[in-house]
């Protein structure tokens, strides 16, 4: 298989040196290095494949939707439910981590790896994770993956050779004061602290993120991110590792930073760690799930929004894998519903995105192991309805009430009441700042019809206890982007390594999003394949290919709800 694929290098070369022969040698030697990287040229992407993507409405930006916790999934089961996923309305999906581990066994020691590379477990290696992030890019979903770089195993023997070194690792010892930052960030919390103030530890986990987007991959999850020093302290690890600006970022927060949230310090350190990634707020999940499951609506605020953070940069949820599969767990007692009822006020914020959490078999901790597919109840009408609101919201700002026992969350053109308890009962919530447009509803989890007056948002709420309500048909938001044409790697000008985009792609060597594939089509004619390539390889050398290459074109993607 390995000489076939180096034999079709070699055609396609010829294919491209054929077509170029009026090419300057400069030109010509970087068509050489690009062509060392297609293998065919069958078309991969039509501009009407993007068109039924949209149909989903899911969100370009992750930030700008929710995210599916596909916590254990084998890769492969994943890439099966992809039209569910999509039809679900999550924009992103997250994977448990990938760095090679001592031994597969249960979830946890995923979280004690060996090192920085792209491992094999039993939820799958680099091919099938290459695979995955191809097809869901087909779909318009994204792809997260979870990284833990704060520590590795804690039997040393184990480790990569190359980080053995006492100089890479912290001597404070264990953790005992939780709200002292320096010992938050310098102790160890099981495992032996890595430096990662040294440049080393630095460079090996920013290779990794290299190998993990090289697969396709959109976005990370860091694990104990609260653990790891800022600049201001002295250590610019997150300075480093974040410094490609094509992925996404999002860091755990787990309760404060090591010093009180409502603090000046507390809010100066989160405000820190928010110029490097969005971070979670999880405190606010574990109020959400706690009011809910004593049949309580809560009020929706959440805690770090109550001091005055960026709500654009953080994450919500009804439970993680933390208050689930932990030991130290809250949310394995509480039924589906009451996360659901949870999720759903994260989930319908403005500007917040959400993580919903596919819950496992098992709630004993050593009992659940990779490579085993959880829950799909995210796919039930409550879960789904509320995902697509959030689309179809985006951008409209949100005002959060508490009436009659239910949180109320309006947007401009719809709205999400979730009761404390129980379901299927009349309610009468206020219409906060005459927010919604005024008119009448459906709920689209129960079929049920709402009046919103200017000042009362009435209805019957379904059994699930939460109601969603909008029209569909009413919420259509271009999605207008300006980009250069032939610029594949959306980075605002045209070069070489654009060429390179195009044939990787064509290669399926790499996916690229639904705004790339609309800059990189050169010769407009609808496809992404090697053609484009050339095209701009023609532009490169001042040759003639009579399409507007190196003009910013608009790109207007449709979100429908």
């Amino acid at each position: 298989m390995q000489m076939k694929k180096i034999l079709s290098v070699v055609l396609v070369l010829c294919t491209i040196a054929s077509s170029m022969a009026l090419v300057s040698v400069s030109a010509a030697e970087n068509s050489a290095e690009i062509g060392a990287d297609a293998k065919s040229t069958e078309m991969v992407f039509t501009r009407d494949e993007a068109e039924a993507v949209n149909d989903y409405g899911l969100m370009e930006n992750i930030q700008d939707g929710n995210i599916l916790h596909c916590f254990c999934w084998k890769h492969t089961d994943i890439q099966e439910m992809l039209p569910e996923i999509a039809e679900a309305g999550f924009s992103a999906v997250q994977l448990s981590p990938l760095q090679p581990v001592p031994s597969n066994g249960a979830w946890w020691q995923f979280y004690q790896p060996r090192g920085f590379s792209l491992g094999s477990n039993p939820t799958g290696n680099r091919e099938t994770l290459t695979a995955l992030c191809a097809e869901a890019d087909k779909y318009g979903i994204k792809v997260i993956v979870d990284v833990v770089a704060n520590h590795l195993t804690g039997d040393h023997r184990y480790i990569q050779e190359d980080l053995k070194d006492a100089k890479y690792w912290h001597t404070f010892g264990e953790v005992t004061d939780w709200l002292d930052r320096n010992q938050v960030i310098n102790g160890d919390i099981g495992m032996q602290d890595l430096n990662t103030s040294d440049t080393y530890v630095q460079q090996c986990v920013k290779n990794y993120v290299a190998e993990l987007k090289a697969c396709g991959v959109d976005g990370i999850r860091w694990d104990a991110a609260k653990h790891i020093g800022l600049p201001s302290e002295g250590d610019d690890f997150w300075k480093v590792v974040t410094e490609d600006s094509d992925l996404y970022y999002y860091g755990e927060i787990l309760g404060d930073p090591g010093v009180s949230v409502n603090s000046k310090k507390g809010k100066k350190i989160l405000n820190e760690y928010m110029d490097y990634m969005y971070i979670t707020d999880t405190s606010t999940g574990k109020n959400y799930r706690d009011f809910f499951n004593a049949g309580k609506a809560h009020s929706g605020l959440g805690e770090f929004e109550s001091v005055g953070l960026d709500t654009s940069k953080l994450i919500y949820w009804g439970e993680s894998h933390d208050t689930y599969a932990n030991s130290a767990g809250d949310s394995e007692k509480m039924t589906q519903n009451v996360i659901d009822r949870a999720y759903a006020v994260a989930a319908s914020r403005n500007g917040i995105s959400a993580l919903y959490f596919s819950r496992p078999a098992s709630t004993s901790k050593n009992s659940i192991y990779m490579g085993v597919k959880g829950s799909t109840h995210f796919t039930s009408p409550e879960v789904a309805a509320v995902n697509r609101f959030r689309n179809a919201m985006n951008g409209q700002e949100d005002a959060v009430a508490l009436s009659n026992n239910c949180t109320v969350i309006c947007r401009e053109k719809g709205a999400v009441i979730v009761a404390g308890e129980g379901g299927n009962f009349e309610v009468s919530v206020p219409n906060n700042n005459s927010m919604v447009k005024t008119g009448t509803y459906t709920d689209q989890v129960s079929g049920t019809t709402w009046t919103v007056t200017s000042t009362a948002i009435k209805g019957k709420i379904g059994e699930s206890g939460i109601a969603v309500i909008y029209d569909p048909d009413d919420v259509s938001n271009p999605q207008e982007v300006s980009v250069v044409l032939g610029d594949a790697d959306l980075d605002g000008k045209v070069n070489i390594k654009d060429a390179t985009a195009v044939q990787k792609s064509a290669a399926n060597m790499v996916a690229l999003s639904e705004l790339a594939k609309f800059s990189a089509d050169a010769n407009q004619d609808k496809t992404v394949n090697v053609k484009d390539a050339t095209a701009i390889q023609k532009f490169l050398a001042s040759i003639g290919t009579g399409h507007p290459i190196g003009e910013t074109v608009v790109y207007s993607g449709q979100t429908e709800g």
